[in-house]
């Protein structure tokens, strides 16, 4: 006699109703109160033990937090503004009132002496900022666009202030090259809350 293989469709059914049973019965209030008055006792004791477990987790993971903040202020408000010392801000600022009150004479010598200064203030920036170099320009070589907005103005300034350096008296500096010089500094230092 062959054996005859078929699908039992009253046999899925009869599953899906003892399925849908099952939920129905632990789903049902009567049966959830009485689970909970049975071991709410063991519940109380392991959420305890959970909470406490977590808010030591929580107390952990907030120390861990603070010190990588802490990290993080070294790192990158050394490079995105190292210049928020109060003592050390209104000396850039009293030196920045230097360049100015030179830039109002009416001396070229003067006028010669605050582009000097300014890139002497510029050259320090560029060291705090984590720049290295035997010069301003190998400085301003190293700098990113991308972190650097004013770089052109930097870079502007620094020329004229080679040409000062290098030239000396020979080359003819007028008041309106000396201002744009000193503004092209007054920008660099702007961005990075140097004055």
């Amino acid at each position: 006699m062959e054996n005859i293989d078929f699908l039992n469709i009253q046999q899925f059914y009869f599953w899906i109703y003892q399925l849908v049973g099952s939920i129905f019965h632990y789903l049902n209030p009567f049966t959830i109160i009485d689970f909970l008055y049975k071991y709410w006792p063991q519940m109380m004791f392991y959420s305890a033990i959970i909470s406490i477990a977590c808010i030591v987790c929580l107390y952990y993971l907030f120390q861990k937090l603070k010190g990588v903040k802490e990290k993080d202020h070294e790192v990158f408000n050394t490079v995105i503004s190292p210049f928020t010392d109060a003592g050390e801000s209104s000396q850039k600022n009293g030196r920045w009132e230097r360049i100015l009150n030179y830039m109002e004479s009416d001396s070229q010598t003067e006028w010669r002496l605050a582009i000097l200064d300014a890139d002497v203030v510029l050259d320090q920036m560029l060291t705090k900022s984590g720049y290295h170099g035997d010069s301003t320009g190998e400085k301003l070589k190293q700098v990113e666009r991308s972190d650097f907005n004013t770089i052109d103005c930097a870079w502007e300034a620094h020329k004229v202030r080679n040409s000062i350096a290098h030239s000396g008296s020979d080359i003819i500096l007028t008041k309106r090259m000396a201002k744009k010089t000193v503004d092209s500094y007054r920008q660099v230092f702007e961005e990075f809350e140097y004055i």
